[in-house]
């Protein structure tokens, strides 16, 4: 009942917080826009991952165009080659965090400081309004979703000293920005704000030290952004149907085929086989954080509902075995009533999705690596006027860096010894795309149920 409870609270956040928007189609070049949140890849793969299961004929291309310590002023500078170079037909865009000006959130703010957080917003919607524009008039008019900011966890209770009071709210100023914005442009509105400060404060009533985001208070973890990925989903209104199966044991015959063919059923030893050949794969996700997340967020249920009915069974225990491999024991009455096996990891199909999600994560931590490389280079030769083609010049410029553990002196030996791989890991990004692309046909199964202990 607690845990049901959780779900439809989380529920009424979501429908009062989202604006229902359209899916991706076959043949969408999509582009997401972003900060460091984005620049790691991990939200928009997952939301990658699902339109590659469930829709294993279509091909939509999914843009990197993330940058760490960007803002939306900042991505002014780079919308042409990072974005409209791609004809995307979708730009997804998510700035606030390094808008929002954190370091001016303290306790007790005084007057100038409250002064300054107005300026933050202020330039913030300007910048917005400002990318928004050129992204429709210089980019052939595409889609827009504009996500709210993903939440500064200023609540939660942690022993670093790194809080900085009042941050989220103005976060939470932002995202009515975003709002406001999206209801004059026919934007798509994807909400991560609202509804990931609620499940915070709720689990925090709990948990003190609980946190969706992270120690940084600022980059969500793997169950973030699961969280993102789904809340991104729903604002699509994606289907949750994988497939339904349906078969009648006693009359060997199928009653029910939802995006799944069902052919050679027959009864045997008192159970039934049959083959599916179904339209789509069960959504892979991450299980370390899908775990983190079980009985919170009806993630699976909502976004991979892959179920099995089988009725005319006597009383008693059946095995379920798919292609000669028990993946699950169940009750007659559980069978005809049906079960999910969206959420099996056991079935081959689901292993199957998950080598396409693996390959998809090794095609973002390739891309991820040039990317990163390409950032620091445009970096150095736009804001240090450096000749980035001088081995020289670039090493000069770190070692006049005083604080070696800096992001920008990390990033800048980082370029040093990698920015040789550049192409190499484009190549590579490509090469598992392919190979991502051409692994995601379903198979058909052969599914027997049988009568345990006959």
């Amino acid at each position: 009942m607690r845990t049901r409870f959780r779900w439809v609270w989380m529920t009424v956040v979501l429908s009062a917080g989202m604006v229902f928007g359209r899916m991706f189609r076959d043949g969408e070049v999509v582009c997401f826009l972003g900060d460091s949140i984005t620049n790691g890849g991990r939200y928009q793969n997952t939301v990658w991952d699902y339109y590659l299961t469930r829709f294993p004929g279509w091909t939509i291309r999914f843009v990197h165009a993330g940058r760490s310590g960007d803002s939306a002023g900042g991505s002014l500078g780079r919308l042409q080659e990072d974005v409209m170079d791609y004809k995307p037909t979708s730009v997804a865009i998510m700035m606030g965090m390094n808008d929002v000006g954190r370091g001016n959130y303290v306790a007790n703010p005084d007057e100038k400081r409250k002064a300054a957080q107005q300026r933050s917003l202020d330039g913030y919607k300007a910048n917005m309004e400002k990318v928004t524009e050129r992204i429709l008039n210089e980019a052939n008019r595409p889609h827009l979703f504009l996500i709210t900011p993903s939440p500064f966890d200023q609540t939660v209770v942690l022993e670093r000293d790194n809080n900085q009071p009042g941050c989220n709210d103005g976060l939470g100023r932002c995202a009515a920005i975003v709002r406001e914005l999206a209801s004059k442009v026919n934007a798509t509105v994807v909400d991560f704000h609202g509804p990931m400060t609620a499940f915070n404060l709720e689990q925090q009533k709990k948990d003190p030290k609980y946190t969706i985001v992270g120690a940084d208070r600022v980059h969500p973890g793997a169950p973030g952004h699961l969280m993102m990925a789904w809340l991104f989903l729903k604002a699509q209104g994606v289907p949750s149907l994988v497939s339904r199966v349906a078969v009648d044991a006693s009359a060997g015959q199928v009653t029910a085929g939802e995006n799944a063919t069902v052919t050679a059923v027959a009864k045997r030893d008192g159970g039934v086989t049959f083959t599916v050949l179904a339209k789509a794969l069960p959504f892979p996700t991450d299980p370390a954080a899908c775990k983190a997340l079980e009985g919170l967020l009806p993630i699976l249920e909502e976004l991979s509902q892959e179920t099995l009915h089988v009725t005319g069974l006597a009383a008693g225990e059946y095995a379920l075995v798919i292609d000669g491999k028990e993946v699950g024991r169940y009750s007659a009455a559980a069978l005809a009533t049906g079960i999910s096996l969206g959420a099996n990891t056991m079935t081959p199909q689901y292993q199957q999705a998950l080598n396409v999600s693996r390959l998809n994560a090794r095609r973002r931590d390739a891309e991820c690596q040039a990317r990163n490389l390409l950032n620091t280079r445009r970096w150095m030769k736009n804001h240090h006027k450096i000749n980035v083609d001088d081995p020289a010049a670039v090493q000069a410029h770190y070692d006049g860096m005083k604080d070696k553990r800096q992001y920008s002196a990390v990033m800048a030996l980082n370029y040093i010894k990698k920015w040789p791989q550049y192409e190499a890991y484009r190549k590579n990004a490509a090469e598992l795309e392919k190979e991502m692309l051409a692994s995601r046909t379903p198979a058909p199964h052969v599914y027997e149920v049988r009568p345990v202990g006959r």
